[in-house]
């Protein structure tokens, strides 16, 4: 009986000594989280566009952005194209610059932005894709993924899944 006990006690201490140690180590990765996450700042997440000119995110600055994550065989993406073509189309001359990030292959984009006519940049994730994800708050990485940025290049909007033209220009609005 009193072995039990014993047993019982240096189980109950090595149980809290345990939740104890996850918690602090949890506090630590908690407080460097941030600082992680900070050394993406937005203004120089760099792009690569389809003539792989290179950019960053501040040579946009000034202008409304809406940055869409896509790729040419997502079908949600497919179908809200042609809203982002209309507001580039009716937009442009308010400041307002679409930017479409595509998760695919050169070949397939190109084939794909002139079936569609596509009058924005298009820019290549290619193997930078984590880093937008995480730049862009987008952690399931899933497609399409929309973001509105000010022209101070502060996110006001994020949008996971088919936006609509509705939706974007509610956003804008809020905006201007």
């Amino acid at each position: 009986m009193k072995q039990n006990l014993i047993l019982g006690a240096v189980a109950l201490v090595s149980l809290l000594a345990g939740f104890l140690l996850f918690q602090v180590g949890f506090q630590e990765e908690q407080a460097t989280t941030p600082a992680v996450e900070q050394t993406i700042q937005l203004n120089s997440v760099p792009l690569t566009s389809l003539n792989e000119e290179e950019s960053i995110f501040s040579d946009w600055q000034g202008d409304i952005l809406i940055v869409n994550f896509w790729a040419p065989w997502c079908a949600p993406c497919r179908r809200e194209i042609p809203a982002l073509i209309e507001l580039q189309k009716n937009y442009a001359n308010r400041g307002v610059k679409i930017l479409g990030i595509a998760l695919d292959g050169k070949e397939p984009v190109v084939k794909f932005a002139d079936e569609y006519q596509i009058n924005y940049p298009l820019f290549l994730a290619g193997n930078r894709i984590s880093m937008y994800n995480a730049a862009f708050d987008n952690p399931s990485g899933a497609l399409p993924y929309t973001v509105i940025l000010d022209r101070d290049l502060e996110v006001r909007f994020q949008h996971n899944g088919e936006v609509t033209q509705d939706q974007l220009l509610a956003q804008l609005q809020q905006i201007w």
